[in-house]
């Protein structure tokens, strides 16, 4: 299925970050599966809290899932708002989201379930040994942005932000007419410290992400006359009432 050809995890302890290229990631069959997944971004519900409505939109779906790492059990958890503190986000913070969650059409895919599996083999390679094989949490977000045609947005209006997990893997999955967007990382003082332009798909940061912030810089569309699309899937884990859990 979908496995990493290179090593990152000197660099994820060391730096707290590594960014790879789609090229990094080896799909062993499943080709089918893989372009069923992609097309699954079609068809999500609208982030009625995106705002710049005269600029573009925003689609999304989001869930909860207890996690198995030694068995790969993955278990959707009942529906619950999406809710970060204002200290974490200026935008909207301590605000009730509510997005779609996901469906069987996306979580049966065997693609889905390996990234979630190699995702984890990332972030445990920071853990202790005791935690590698006990239960987890895993937050998905699925997201794509539309720019309207000759318009500029904000693709992160909270700015430069943390999400609050212990970890997270951002996987870029396609663009079409845009520019911009570039991918940044930064220091708890704010100092940058990475940034990425994803072209490809599966272009992906893996970061700690309570360890840093995070911003993507606002996109345009290249050809003023169609509009444009960017979109990401992001894979996070935490263990609630513990210390990985996420900071608010």
């Amino acid at each position: 299925m979908l496995t990493l050809k290179r090593d990152v995890l000197n660099e994820l302890r060391a730096f707290k970050f590594a960014n790879v290229r789609g090229r990094d990631f080896k799909l062993s069959g499943h080709f089918d599966d893989f372009l069923r997944l992609s097309a699954s971004w079609e068809a999500m519900g609208a982030d009625s809290h995106f705002g710049q409505s005269a600029a573009g939109s925003r689609t999304r779906r989001y869930s909860d899932f207890e996690y198995h790492p030694g068995t790969g059990f993955l278990k959707q958890l009942e529906h619950r708002a999406y809710v970060q503190s204002s200290k974490n986000n200026k935008y909207v913070g301590d605000v009730e989201r509510h997005f779609a969650d996901f469906g069987a059409e996306v979580l049966d895919s065997p693609v889905l379930r390996s990234l979630i599996a190699l995702d984890f083999d990332v972030y445990k390679s920071t853990l202790p040994q005791d935690l590698h094989d006990v239960p987890w949490q895993c937050q998905i977000h699925q997201i794509r942005i539309v720019i309207n045609p000759g318009c500029e947005l904000e693709i992160t209006p909270e700015g430069i932000h943390c999400d609050g997990y212990p970890f997270s893997g951002v996987h870029f999955w396609g663009k079409s007419n845009v520019m911009g967007a570039q991918s940044r990382l930064y220091s708890p003082d704010r100092k940058q410290i990475a940034e990425a332009t994803y072209e490809d798909v599966l272009d992906t940061t893996f970061f700690l992400d309570r360890e840093l912030l995070h911003y993507v810089s606002p996109a345009r569309t290249l050809d003023a006359d169609r509009p444009g699309w960017r979109q990401i899937l992001a894979i996070s884990f935490s263990r609630p009432g513990t210390d990985h859990d996420i900071v608010q």
